[in-house]
């Protein structure tokens, strides 16, 4: 392949004080919401049942976060929970019927996309909670016109997409000349589709032109995330045969093309992508040359390209990319392009990324438990919500920033340091017996 090596200098932008000043609205004002824990004189016990997708650390440390919230607010005594994890042997429609034929669940507490759907398919009566869901949307299969954050139905949640917004701001913190950004992800992930689709919104606010360049997975990549938590064979989801929006934006009232079997790792341009690679209208760097390349380009030829024409790179938390960021970020730091993620698996590897604590995520899921089951919420007119950035620790790699000449201020951690020491909930603001109202 011969792709340009040197990098080209789009036209210079004054929008960066735009993304910056946007960064720092919040939203404002909330209703006062009743937490206070039930009383020894109550004799109510709630019964709770889990489906979790997958034994990995994420799943049990949002499965830890839940059960304290649930004995922080029902109090010891009042609740019953039972835990089911899918595996080789019990899938999560067997685990998610069970729980339905059972007349005494109360509850249901999804942590993971596959559990969620089938949970989800099997009851439209008993409350769904969900955890550990980037896009509740289409883990729902609910179309665009349907859709406003709320389900409408049994279902609620919080959502495990880290602040997109915030990792703007990452992006330009930590580029010292924010020319473009190059957008890196695998055409079969629908979980990064979302998440680019977000970001790319927000630059264009910003003025600063983007540029998408697909990924081929490795067979690892898909089969690994197929396992945790994205895809289960089962008859009450899409899958069988995986089935993907042509937009993660216009949800399940696209068309969509059949991945079934086969071999996605070879087709960067090919009907068995998501969605080919977009780029942004004020893109004006070669705008003729192919969105999509050759079949057979290498991650590393594929990544040196992308580099000739990025400033910074960004990878979607929960990528398809995780067993290749050696690659990525081996050119990255040879081309001096900035590397920003919101993955802790691949935080070590990149020049920034953002920490989103699951423990904290599993707990706000159990505050939506209490809200349903002793305040009498509806599920559905609850709104999905998602982490907000000052629920997250922005880390650098130490290294990383020495080479790039950078150095990162007080609101910065070092990312070696902070994972090796952290223990999940240790910035988790926890209701006490004293609290009756947040």
């Amino acid at each position: 392949m011969n792709f340009h090596t040197r990098r080209l200098q789009p036209k210079r932008f004054g929008a960066l004080v735009l993304a910056s000043s946007m960064l720092t609205l919040s939203a404002c004002g909330s209703d006062s919401i009743s937490y206070k824990p039930l009383t020894e004189e109550d004799d109510t016990v709630y019964n709770i049942c889990v489906v979790q997708s997958a034994d990995n650390d994420q799943s049990n440390q949002i499965q830890q976060g839940f059960q304290d919230a649930l004995t922080d607010l029902f109090g010891e005594g009042h609740f019953n929970v039972t835990v089911q994890v899918a595996n080789a042997e019990t899938s999560v429609d067997d685990i998610s019927s069970s729980y339905v034929s059972d007349d005494n669940t109360q509850l249901i507490f999804a942590n993971g996309s596959s559990a969620l759907t089938s949970a989800a398919f099997y009851t439209d009566e008993i409350p769904i909670v969900g955890a550990n869901v980037i896009d509740f949307q289409s883990a729902l299969h609910t179309p665009d016109s349907e859709w406003d954050v709320k389900t409408g139905t049994n279902v609620t949640g919080i959502s495990s997409r880290p602040p997109i917004a915030a990792q703007l701001s990452l992006l330009i913190e930590a580029t010292k000349d924010m020319q473009s950004v190059g957008i890196l992800y695998c055409p079969e992930d629908t979980n990064a589709i979302y998440q680019n689709e977000i970001l790319e919104d927000y630059l264009n606010q910003a003025g600063i032109p983007w540029r998408e360049y697909e990924i081929p997975s490795t067979e690892a990549a898909i089969t690994s995330h197929e396992e945790s938590s994205e895809t289960e064979s089962s008859g009450s989801t899409i899958s069988g045969e995986k089935t993907v929006a042509n937009s993660a934006k216009e949800g399940t009232e696209n068309d969509v093309e059949s991945i079934g079997e086969s071999n996605v790792i070879l087709g960067l341009n090919s009907i068995y992508s998501a969605r080919t690679a977009k780029i942004s209208d004020n893109w004006t760097q070669d705008i003729n040359d192919p969105v999509s390349y050759e079949l057979g380009s290498t991650t590393e030829e594929i990544v040196n390209y992308a580099a000739s024409q990025s400033s910074a790179f960004f990878i979607s938390a929960n990528s398809y990319l995780t067993d290749q960021i050696d690659t990525i970020s081996s050119v990255a730091t040879a081309t001096g392009t900035t590397t920003v993620s919101a993955d802790s698996t691949i935080a070590s590897k990149t020049l920034v990324s953002l920490y989103c604590d699951p423990y904290n995520q599993g707990y706000n899921a159990g505050k939506l438990v209490y809200r349903i089951l002793v305040n009498g919420d509806d599920p559905g007119s609850i709104k999905i919500t998602a982490t907000n950035a000052d629920e997250t620790v922005k880390l650098y790699q130490d290294s990383l920033a020495e080479q790039f000449g950078l150095t990162f201020g007080k609101s910065f951690q070092e990312v070696d340091e902070f994972l090796s020491t952290y223990v999940p909930g240790t910035n988790t603001t926890r209701i006490t017996s004293d609290d009756s109202s947040q």
